[in-house]
């Protein structure tokens, strides 16, 4: 357990500054300001280099933000092993989403663990792969759900979700009909894509690269939701893995067209966790739950993974028939376009 001045140096060593970490921590910055200065006569070292604009850890402040991290840590196994005991899952578990997974399969399987679990609190953050990923290997989440790994990396991976990338276009497109299309016919399409914090737009760089295939880009945004709104209401076409435009597809608003260039327009969404950090009983509970589900939504288990055990049970959640799986719905999409 740590002390409260323990936690605002913490607070404040991640934040950068006094004013956000106060911000985040709803107190007034004469207070961290305080508590820390405490600390530092209780350890008789200056843990922060108080700059003009920010604020720097010194290498005793390193030395004491690692031991704060690691205590943090001891205190969840703790307060876990207590669940254990007491045989139900409570507390918090800290999930990051990429924004293509949140509309439709995160957002189900949330209502569904709450109503299994609503002694748990879910913290859910939506941002793009490679911040989910800091965000995980750093520990500020327990669970991430992120796009198109690298085949080398250093995390769990416990499901897997494979879907080719989708021309996405309203309706009334002229490739709408299209059971698929060739990346050489898009030359010239006007397209509106994401900015290059999601790695759906670089996925669609490197393919237009590799065809020689020049797009004319309309419209960048930094949300898929926009892409999608601009795309239904416009001939401009714009790049999605299936999933992610399965709500607007299955109501008829937009169309998905897959690729022909499977070899490298295939995408995949993996569910993850850090083999070096234990899990809560909640957290597992959640990481089970959506195992499971990414399972029966035509997924499967990763084709490699770390050397560890996933820790899911092929069993722990058997199929629902009053929820309909998104294998079935993707079955469907083409069909609602024709």
């Amino acid at each position: 357990m740590l002390s409260t001045a323990m936690l605002y140096f913490r607070e404040t060593a991640r934040a950068g500054s006094l004013r956000r970490a106060a911000e985040q921590l709803g107190v007034a910055p004469s207070a961290i300001s305080r508590q820390i200065a405490n600390l530092e006569g209780e350890l008789q070292t200056a843990l922060l280099d108080r700059r003009a604009n920010r604020t720097v850890l010194t290498p005793a402040g390193e030395l004491v933000l690692a031991h704060a991290e690691r205590v943090l840590q001891d205190s969840t196994a703790l307060r876990g092993a207590l669940q254990e005991l007491v045989g139900q899952p409570c507390g918090v578990v800290r999930i990051g989403s990429i924004e293509g997974m949140v509309g439709h399969f995160l957002s189900n399987n949330l209502a569904r663990f709450q109503k299994r679990h609503p002694q748990v609190r879910v913290v859910a953050s939506v941002v793009g792969s490679r911040a989910v990923l800091e965000a995980l290997q750093e520990g500020r989440i327990d669970i991430a759900l992120a796009f198109n790994l690298p085949e080398r990396h250093a995390f769990r991976e416990h499901a897997r979700l494979e879907q080719p990338l989708c021309v996405v276009v309203a309706p009334t497109h002229a490739l709408a009909r299209r059971r698929s299309v060739s990346f050489q016919e898009l030359a010239g399409q006007r397209v509106a894509l994401p900015d290059r914090s999601f790695q759906i737009r670089h996925l669609v760089d490197r393919i237009a690269g590799q065809t020689q295939v020049a797009l004319e880009l309309a419209i960048e945004t930094s949300t898929l939701d926009m892409a999608k709104g601009v795309v239904r209401n416009s001939d401009l076409a714009t790049f999605l893995p299936r999933y992610a435009a399965l709500h607007e597809v299955s109501n008829g608003d937009l169309c998905a067209v897959p690729l022909q260039e499977r070899d490298f327009a295939a995408t995949a969404t993996s569910l993850l966790t850090m083999p070096t950090h234990r899990l809560s009983p909640a957290a597992r509970a959640l990481l089970e739950t959506l195992s499971a589900s990414m399972r029966r939504y035509g997924g499967g288990a990763p084709a490699c993974s770390d050397s560890g055990n996933s820790g899911v049970p092929e069993s722990a959640f058997p199929p629902e028939p009053a929820l309909p799986t998104l294998s079935a719905d993707l079955e469907r999409l083409h069909e609602d376009c024709d």
